[in-house]
């Protein structure tokens, strides 16, 4: 049992004796991300909101990952926030550009204050985030194409809505391609899936599972409902 009144939860994080929780609220038709939290209690969980997106608010609220770094002995959370594209016609999308916009990034909660900030941005919709100690990977949904793993870096650009190797939904000729990330400043991918697989959570494997499995990840895909086993290298 918990307080909590949504209708849609993005995520769930475990952190020693409380239990975060990231979903949507619905005000006058439109939708805003909240971050909440609770000590874990068998009986009832009472959550409490340590942030939201109360200002602006998308068509569709997506992505919503949780994970924790620690930063010269400070502990933050991570939390990811998809652009607005996902239900825009126009695939135009200037939140996750805009840093006056909470949209289309990672941010960067202090769990001792809950004070935010922008980690990284140029971001459209991710739906894995995995932290091994300073290693940040995510997993991100291009359009249509260009699904990316991203190793993740504080105040860089990812580059939506600019670059992409996936291309516009409403084309199927060259028209309808992004720009390059290299070429014009942004952050390239590791891996880019073309065509898409739906790309969705990611796992780091304890190293301790099999010697075999040393430094391997887990990635889902919605497209096929696979598993894909990847190994992530120095390069």
């Amino acid at each position: 049992k918990s307080n909590l009144k949504t209708k849609k939860v993005l995520d769930i994080y475990m952190d020693n004796s409380h239990v975060y929780i990231s979903y949507e609220e619905i005000k006058n038709d439109c939708k805003h991300l909240h971050l909440a939290k609770a000590k874990i209690n068998f009986q009832k969980l009472e959550f409490i909101d340590i942030f939201k997106i109360e200002n602006e608010c998308t068509n569709d609220v997506q992505s919503g990952r949780i994970s924790k770094i620690i930063e010269n002995d400070h502990e933050y959370l991570l939390l990811s926030t998809s652009g607005d594209i996902l239900n825009n016609k126009s695939e135009k999308d200037t939140k996750p550009q805009n840093d006056q916009s909470l949209y289309g990034k990672i941010l960067r909660i202090k769990i001792d204050d809950n004070s935010h900030s922008i980690f990284s941005k140029g971001h459209r919709n991710i739906l894995g985030l995995s932290v091994d100690n300073q290693t940040i990977v995510s997993t991100e949904n291009g359009p249509k194409g260009g699904d990316e793993i991203n190793l993740i870096e504080r105040n860089k650009n990812y580059g939506w809505d600019i670059a992409s190797y996936g291309k516009k939904y409403s084309s199927d000729d060259d028209s309808g391609a992004y720009l390059d990330h290299r070429t014009y400043g942004f952050e390239e991918p590791i891996f880019s899936f073309i065509p898409s697989v739906g790309i969705s959570e990611i796992v780091k494997i304890d190293n301790n599972f099999d010697k075999d499995w040393y430094d391997n990840y887990i990635i889902g895909t919605l497209n096929d409902k696979h598993l894909l086993r990847v190994k992530i290298n120095k390069e």
